[in-house]
């Protein structure tokens, strides 16, 4: 799996998020939907999905935390060239029959992470394919847990100074903190400046480059030669205090909220960042290495959720594309 394509993909899909409510958003869940039907389609649908994709499928990741899958589901009329076997085996695929049969594969492949196949199988769906990810990690080093007014908050203390880092950047300063887990991943917790739109935090947050502050120059302040050079005093550190303690070690104190946020995307609202505007044409089909039957993008939609707690991180993803057929009826009412 192309990291850096993933990347890519995700933050020009946060740049177009617009509110202050809490989201979560997978990238690594559509790209690899878009890389698949980038080698099945042709003309201007496989230029847009090829540009959104960035590269061609290259499979999909899988660790003991993270799991992975795809799943296809065609009506029984529908006939698949023979090519698909390549991309997409007989093992991930099968008949659509009913919106049931669709949530139970989204229960089983997430671990009952996510409930439900985000798009809703009308008459029309000739055609479902899905992408499914899971990932449960445990923290090296544990919160401590305890309500706060109405929420429940987590803290814990460490030596790790390098643990902290402050980047400069286009959205200004960004202070990261990186919570390691004990197998392949950790998480990176990011805090802008107070007034920067999350969109262009986040977006900056993938691409971070360069010189960065150490959390052993935050506390040597000013006088840190590399804080001089990359920050003025008037520009701290968002969300990093430094206290007096009275302990001779130096100690990273981490404390914020518990959270767990669950969100569903229409991909086609964005529909240029993900290559699917010729795609969603109906008056002719677009994938002719999928099948022969003339077929054209309908619904795509993820349902995702994300949560962190004081033993570890959990998060789950399911995008999913619909096609309907992709020609308009023929005159006199032939079909």
């Amino acid at each position: 799996m192309d990291a850096h394509q993933v990347s890519r993909l995700t933050a020009r899909w946060i740049e177009k998020l617009s509110g202050e409510d809490s989201t979560v958003v997978s990238g690594l869940g559509v790209r690899p939907l878009l890389a698949l039907l980038s080698q099945l389609a042709d003309g201007p649908a496989r230029a847009e999905l090829t540009e959104a994709a960035g590269g061609p499928y290259d499979g999909l990741l899988q660790t003991p935390e993270l799991r992975m899958a795809l799943g296809l589901w065609t009506r029984p009329d529908i006939p698949l060239q023979p090519g698909v076997d390549r991309l997409l085996p007989p093992e991930v695929r099968g008949q659509l029959t009913d919106q049931a049969a669709l949530d139970a594969w989204v229960v089983e492949q997430t671990g009952g992470l996510l409930k439900r196949m985000p798009v809703t199988l009308t008459d029309d769906v000739l055609l479902v394919l899905a992408s499914a990810l899971a990932l449960q990690t445990k923290w090296a080093l544990p919160f401590n847990e305890y309500p706060r007014g109405e929420r429940r908050w987590l803290s814990r203390a460490d030596h790790d100074l390098e643990s902290v880092r402050v980047y400069d950047g286009p959205a200004g300063p960004l202070t990261v903190v990186t919570v390691v887990g004990t197998g392949e991943f950790d998480v990176r917790l990011i805090a802008g400046e107070p007034g920067r739109g999350r969109g262009a935090v986040l977006a900056a947050a993938l691409e971070l480059s360069g010189d960065a502050v150490t959390g052993a120059e935050l506390l040597a302040g000013a006088s840190s030669s590399r804080w001089k050079r990359l920050f003025s005093s008037e520009r701290p550190a968002p969300a990093v205090e430094v206290i007096d303690s009275m302990s001779p070690v130096p100690t990273v104190v981490l404390s914020m909220p518990y959270f767990e946020v669950d969100a569903e995307h229409d991909l086609l609202e964005h529909a240029e960042v993900f290559g699917l505007q010729s795609a969603t044409d109906r008056s002719r089909g677009h994938f002719p290495g999928l099948s022969p039957f003339p077929l054209a993008v309908s619904q795509a939609k993820q349902a995702v959720m994300a949560r962190f707690s004081a033993t570890g991180f959990e998060a789950a993803a399911v995008t999913a594309m619909a096609m309907a057929a992709g020609s308009a009826p023929m005159p006199g009412g032939r079909r």
